[in-house]
């Protein structure tokens, strides 16, 4: 899927969610001033790599000035984005892994594919670690980590570690445990997976 067709979609997400939860009139002008602010986090960027310019545009920045909105507005933009992680965001991201679980052998094809993305990507610096039955991810440095302390609020990283939460909990054939997060403060993100 192209860079506009996920933005596309994440900002159909983000829209449909706020002018629900906010009404049209509010919803309408801080989905406005959100895209407006989007664009102005990417224009003043120093990220030179073009792939991670691109996720910034198609899957963090959208989200963040959302937050940043909601915050200069006075709303209770930690409250809204848990909302929206919790009803929206998370689903999502839990629904396209349970999805899967039917290709056989599907914890194998989950490690190959997680040890693909994760070595193949800038988005992340990362050292991967494998048994038979079980993996580990340690995330020394996130594009979504950074692109929060970057723009100024860094307390936005733990909505998206959140979603891990969901996308990776009540797996039936994988499990997942965490201890920390560099979104919450944490030295890194040490992701465990094993096979149930």
């Amino acid at each position: 899927m192209s860079v506009q067709k996920k933005e596309k979609a994440m900002w159909e997400m983000l829209d449909r969610f706020f002018l629900r939860v906010l009404g049209e009139k509010e919803g309408t002008a801080v989905m406005a001033e959100s895209r407006e602010e989007a664009a102005s986090f990417l224009a003043s960027s120093q990220e030179t790599s073009p792939s991670r310019r691109a996720l910034m545009q198609s899957t963090i920045l959208p989200r963040v000035a959302v937050y940043t909105v909601l915050k200069h507005r006075g709303l209770d933009a930690e409250k809204l984005m848990e909302k929206y992680v919790r009803e929206v965001q998370g689903p999502a991201s839990h629904d396209r892994y349970a999805g899967l679980e039917w290709v056989p052998r599907f914890f194998s094809v989950f490690r190959w594919a997680f040890r693909k993305t994760t070595s193949s990507s800038d988005a992340w610096v990362s050292t991967f670690e494998e048994q038979p039955e079980e993996f580990d991810l340690t995330i020394h440095q996130c594009l979504w980590h950074d692109t929060c302390v970057s723009c100024g609020c860094p307390e936005v990283c733990r909505f998206f570690c959140e979603c891990d939460n969901y996308a990776f909990g009540d797996l039936k054939k994988v499990g997942f445990r965490r201890t920390q997060t560099l979104g919450t403060g944490g030295d890194c993100c040490d992701f465990h997976f094993y096979k149930k």
